[in-house]
C-alpha cells in the first residue's frame, strides 16, 4: 500500500499513544521508512506535530460535533478525527472538502470501513459550525488550558511556582517556533568561516555574540544532511544547554566530568571550549548511549572526550577527581515543550519520583570532585521540586559545599531565587525552560 502524508501522519500518532515514544524520533522514523517526497514529508509532520500541540483543543471543537460526546470512540478514528479537525481548523492551505475526503480515505486504509461514514459526519458537521467556533473567554485555568492545549494541573503548577503573570508568557512562548541552534566546532573552523561555507549550500546561519560559538541556522531541512555536518564543523545544540556549559566555565587543561551525557552534546561543547586539551569524562548509563557519544566526538574531531558506561544512581568508585563536574539529570521535561509538545501530557503524578532520582544523582556526582573544583546540576524543566528544591537539599544535607552565584549576560532572571540557582525562561533570553544551580565543593 502506497504511504500517504495524512497516513504517515496517523501512523506516527497512533504510535506516540501507543508507545509513548520522542516525537521527533518517531516521525523521523516514520518518514525514512515511507519515502514521501518533500512535500508530502512536509504535510506529515505539519499535521503529526499540529496535533500533538493543540490536541486539548481540537478534542474540544470535536465534542461540540458528536451526538454523544460521552461516547468511548475508537482509537483509530479519535486521531484520525483530531488530524482532520487540525487541516480544517489551521490549515488554510487545505481545502474543508479535501480534508474530509482524505482523513476518510486513510480510515479506510487502515481496516476501519465501518468507521469511514462516521468521520466523515463529524467532520463535516466541523465546517459547518467551523465559523461558530469559540473558545472560553478569561484567564480562569480551564479557559487557558484550552486555549494554549496544556493541562490544566500543569498550568496551575506554574501558577503556584511563578505566577499568573510568567505562566502566561511561558504559555505564549511554547506556541512560538523554536530557532534551531548550532555550536560551532571551534577546533575546526571559525563562526564566520562556518557561515561563508553554509551559504554555499543555500544555508542561512546568524553568528550570536554570546555564547561565544553559537549560532542559528535558518530556513534549512536536516541539519544532519550538510556535508559541513559530516565534517564535523558543527553539532546541533539548544541555546539553554549552551548556556548551562557557560556555567561551568571549561579551562584548557581541566579534567571534567559530564554526568548523564548521552548524546552528548554538552561534552561536546566543554570539549571545545577547552581547546582540544584536558580531559572530558561522559558517563551514561546504557551502552548504546555511550556509543551516541563516541561517535559524535569521532565525527567532531574531539580526541579529549572519553566516554563510559555508569549507573549514576550509585558510587563511582574508579574515576579520577575532577576539576569541575556538570550534572544535567533526567527530568521531567517540562522546559521543553516547544521543541518536544509530547511532554506537555505527562501527568505530575507520573514524574513525582524524580527529585529523589535526580538527588541520589548529584550525591554521586559531588563525590567526583576535587576539594576546590566547582559542581554544576542542571535541568531542562520549569518544575520548581526537580529544580530549587533538589539543590537546596544538596546544601543542607552536604556541609563540604558552598554556592558560587551564577551570572549570564544578556539573560534576564525572572524569578526571585538565591544568587547561586539560575531558572531559564524561553522568553527571557535563553531558548528553552531550564535550570542550573553551580556550588563549590569546600573541604
Amino acid at each position: 500500500m502506497k504511504q500517504t502524508a495524512r497516513g504517515v501522519a496517523l501512523d506516527a500518532l497512533l504510535s506516540m499513544e501507543n508507545n509513548e515514544g520522542y516525537s521527533n524520533l518517531v516521525i523521523d522514523q516514520a518518514l525514512r521508512s515511507a519515502g514521501l517526497d518533500r512535500r508530502d514529508a512536509a504535510l506529515a509532520s505539519t499535521i503529526f506535530y499540529g496535533v500533538l500541540e493543540r490536541k486539548l483543543t481540537l478534542d474540544y471543537y470535536l465534542k461540540s460535533c458528536l451526538k454523544d460526546p460521552k461516547k468511548k470512540l475508537d482509537k483509530v478514528a479519535r486521531m484520525a478525527l483530531r488530524c482532520g479537525a487540525y487541516q480544517i481548523c489551521y490549515l488554510d492551505r487545505i481545502p474543508d472538502s479535501a480534508a474530509v475526503n482524505e482523513t476518510v480515505n486513510v480510515v479506510k486504509a487502515r481496516g476501519k470501513a465501518s468507521l469511514s461514514g462516521f468521520v466523515n459526519g463529524v467532520l463535516r458537521n466541523l465546517i459547518r459550525n467551523k465559523e461558530n467556533l469559540q473558545l472560553p473567554d478569561g484567564e480562569d485555568v480551564r479557559a487557558l488550558s484550552l486555549w494554549y492545549s496544556v493541562p490544566q494541573e500543569l498550568i496551575q503548577l506554574w501558577q503556584r511556582s511563578y505566577g499568573n503573570e510568567i505562566t502566561k508568557s511561558i504559555l505564549v512562548s511554547f506556541e512560538e517556533k523554536s530557532e534551531l541552534f548550532l555550536r560551532v566546532n571551534t577546533q575546526k573552523t571559525t563562526p564566520e568561516e562556518l557561515k561563508a561555507s553554509l551559504a554555499e549550500q543555500n544555508a542561512e546561519l546568524e553568528t550570536m555574540p554570546f555564547p561565544s560559538g553559537s549560532a542559528i541556522l535558518r530556513e534549512q531541512g536536516s541539519p544532519a544532511s550538510l556535508p559541513q555536518f559530516a565534517e564535523g564543523l558543527f553539532h546541533v545544540q539548544d541555546l539553554s544547554a549552551q548556556l548551562v556549559c557557560e556555567i561551568l566555565d571549561p579551562r584548557p587543561g581541566e579534567m571534567i566530568c559530564d554526568c548523564c551525557a548521552a548524546p552528548g552534546g554538552k561534552s561536546f561543547t566543554l570539549a571545545e571550549k577547552m581547546n582540544g586539551t584536558g580531559s572530558v569524562v561522559a558517563f551514561d548509563l546504557h551502552p548504546n548511549r555511550v556509543k551516541l557519544i563516541e561517535d559524535g566526538a569521532k565525527r567532531l574531531g574531539l580526541t579529549n572526550i572519553t566516554a563510559r558506561t555508569a549507573d549514576m544512581t550509585k558510587p563511582i568508585n574508579d574515576a579520577p577527581r575532577a576539576d569541575k563536574v556538570l550534572c544535567d539529570v533526567p527530568c521531567s521535561g517540562f522546559g521543553v515543550i516547544r521543541r518536544k509538545p509530547e511532554i506537555r501530557y505527562k501527568s505530575l503524578a507520573s514524574v513525582k519520583e524524580l527529585p529523589q532520582l535526580q538527588y541520589d544523582i548529584l550525591r554521586n556526582a559531588a563525590d567526583l570532585l576535587k576539594p576546590g573544583g566547582m559542581l554544576v546540576y542542571s535541568t531542562c524543566t520549569l518544575n520548581p521540586a526537580e529544580n530549587g528544591e533538589v539543590a537546596r537539599r544538596f546544601l543542607e544535607e552536604n556541609p563540604g559545599f558552598a554556592p558560587m552565584n551564577i551570572e549570564l549576560p544578556g539573560i534576564r532572571r525572572v524569578i526571585s531565587e538565591p544568587d547561586h540557582h539560575f531558572t531559564m525562561m524561553p522568553f527571557s533570553g535563553a531558548s528553552d525552560g531550564f535550570f542550573a544551580a553551580a556550588f563549590v565543593k569546600t573541604e
